[in-house]
């Protein structure tokens, strides 16, 4: 659920005024597709003995090339976090010595550093309280969103637009990025000590997370309308307790 239900559900109600009520249907399309593809996955993984990540996938698939695909994938968003990065921070180089580093190679170089220890992981269950956290951290988010409308009379009094063709494909982005959190799925299945439990796993999750989005969405576009900003976050009232709350989680 913490990988699924993340800081996307904080752009949920700003995707429901950019495609309108009618662009919920993508919401739950995507969820389909996406539970499908998980089932898929663990098919692809169950093919052979041994095969616990993508790479080897791949390998399984393609041979050595296919492997080394995969890989170069993952290097591409290594020099994709470099380039946006320094497109914040321009002037940040190293300089010692003889060496210098651009800012894209500083970046790149430090967000690789940053994500190497977490691909070392074979058992992802020793990551399960932090996760924990990560899921009452999003709930916690929504909770106080319902408070603001309902307690604090934000109130729920827009009524929104069908549905906005002009930028109905901005939606469908975030809705899309909702759901990615297939990456992380083959090492969550080899780590689970029942694996046959796992399409139930998927089934429960993607049904809450479906909810929360499609909840937070709701609640956030008829209570902001289409002064809805990208996060939910920088429309609630700043001096109510529940939106530091919000702000702090």
């Amino acid at each position: 659920i913490n990988v699924l239900c993340g800081v996307g559900i904080l752009s949920t109600p700003y995707a429901a005024k950019e495609g309108g009520w009618l662009g919920l249907i993508i919401l739950f399309t995507f969820a389909l597709l996406s539970f499908y593809t998980g089932l898929l996955l663990r098919q692809c993984l169950d093919s052979q003995p041994g095969l616990e990540t993508y790479p080897d996938i791949g390998q399984a698939a393609f041979g050595t090339y296919g492997r080394i695909a995969l890989s170069a994938c993952c290097v591409e968003y290594i020099i994709l976090e470099g380039d946006n990065l320094a497109s914040l921070f321009p002037n940040a180089y190293v300089s010692l010595g003889g060496l210098e580093l651009s800012p894209q190679r500083l970046f790149a170089l430090m967000a690789t550093l940053a994500v190497l220890p977490t691909v070392w992981l074979r058992d992802l269950s020793v990551l399960s309280y932090i996760s924990a956290g990560g899921v009452v951290a999003s709930i916690l988010a929504v909770l106080c969103l319902f408070w603001v409308g309902l307690i604090d009379q934000v109130g729920f009094h827009n009524k929104g637009t069908t549905l906005n063709i002009a930028t109905l494909p901005v939606a469908v982005g975030l809705y899309g990025y909702c759901y990615s959190g297939h990456a992380v799925f083959p090492n969550i299945y080899t780590s689970m000590a029942n694996p046959n439990k796992f399409p139930s796993v998927l089934i429960a999750c993607f049904a809450i997370c479906s909810l929360l989005y499609a909840g937070t969405a709701v609640m956030g576009y008829t209570m902001f309308g289409e002064a809805t900003e990208s996060q939910f976050t920088l429309n609630m009232p700043k001096d109510l307790i529940a939106s530091k709350i919000a702000v702090w989680t």
